[in-house]
């Protein structure tokens, strides 16, 4: 008898179980220190390349996070997620702090979903979020919502913080324009070691609204040897675009200058508003609402399995510990802190 026969009818039961079962397919996979156990009956749920290794996508987990490395399924694993496809089974997800549950008709819900992004291994999906939690409790690995430019003559790292819309992707094909390598295109981490502050290359591969090159950057498109496609509305379609080739050697940078900018982008702005952010309650509260936003937001998973976010308050203590000590303890390090009213090509002006 199969797992789904044997269970159709009681799927949470189920759950408890799949701990034992030799009967299931297993992998696992590691992003920056975080080891991960992915457990499930349906072995494509949790090895699709799609979602764990393609660079031209725009649901790859790899428009997120640098890499997603296969490595042996053997301890000291951080975190297991347990999937079990049950057609017909009504949907289900728990979320604990070192195991998710997962239960529902899955082969049917990747076939009939709208945004495969928004999907189990999606890059806006269920596993992300958790994963981000657990390199937080695990190995106190805080992820921004930013992407980062470095510029090595000076040591610096221009981290650009913002949620969707804020404009990460201007602030990126503007630093391409001035020579600037791209040390993340989505997401940028943040680990203390001793006394340092040490921060991890993250995701090379942006999704890029197509307008952007048609309108805003074509000497970037040009530059990247990118091939544009021919559509009929350039701002409701999405490029993944590898930016491996303008980044830096280094995966870490050890307490760089930091620019930290909080943009706000308006298409058509002639003129820059900027203005100093200091060091205090107002940027860490700035930090740690970025810092929170993908680990506690909402969201709903093939548009009808609703999840409330892995956030915790022992690892929101950690990290409003953490971001205190970026302003305060590093002090030293940032250079400058700048809230940005700005258009598409003045978004740099008056740093």
């Amino acid at each position: 008898m199969s797992i789904a026969e044997e269970h159709a009818d009681s799927p949470c039961s189920l759950l408890a179980e799949a701990r034992g079962r030799e009967d299931l397919s297993r992998r696992a996979v590691r992003i920056l220190k975080g080891r991960f156990g992915l457990i499930a009956n349906n072995l494509r749920l949790i090895s699709n390349p799609e979602f764990f290794e393609s660079r031209s996508v725009i649901q790859s987990l790899v428009t997120n996070v640098h890499a997603v490395p296969e490595i042996p399924f053997a301890e000291p694993l951080d975190a297991r997620m347990y999937i079990l496809d049950l057609p017909a089974a009504q949907p289900s997800v728990r979320i604990g702090a070192h195991e998710v549950f997962a239960v529902g008709d899955f082969t049917g819900l990747e076939q009939a979903c709208s945004d495969r992004r928004c999907s189990l291994f999606g890059n806006i999906g269920l596993f992300f979020r958790f994963a981000l939690a657990v390199l937080e409790r695990c190995h106190g690995i805080f992820s921004f919502h930013a992407s980062a430019m470095y510029l090595p003559e000076r040591h610096e790292l221009m981290l650009v913080v913002g949620g969707a819309g804020a404009g990460k992707t201007v602030f990126l094909l503007e630093g391409l324009r001035r020579g600037y390598q791209v040390f993340s295109t989505e997401m940028t981490h943040l680990e203390f070691r001793g006394g340092d502050a040490v921060f991890h290359k993250g995701s090379l591969v942006d999704n890029i609204r197509l307008g952007n090159f048609v309108y805003d950057f074509p000497d970037a498109a040009e530059q990247l040897g990118l091939d544009l496609p021919d559509v009929e509305n350039v701002w409701a379609h999405k490029l993944a675009v590898d930016l491996a080739a303008v980044a830096p050697a280094a995966d870490e940078l050890v307490n760089p200058s930091l620019s930290l900018l909080f943009p706000k982008i308006e298409s058509g702005r002639e003129t820059a508003v900027v203005s100093d952010v200091k060091p205090g309650p107002k940027m860490v509260k700035l930090l740690f609402d970025n810092a929170s936003e993908k680990i506690g937001g909402s969201a709903l998973l093939y548009d009808r399995i609703p999840i409330v976010g892995a956030d915790a308050p022992d690892i929101a203590a950690k990290r409003l510990d953490g971001m205190t000590r970026l302003v305060h303890d590093h002090t030293n390090l940032i250079m400058r802190a700048k809230d940005i009213l700005a258009g598409t090509h003045n978004c740099m002006e008056g740093l």
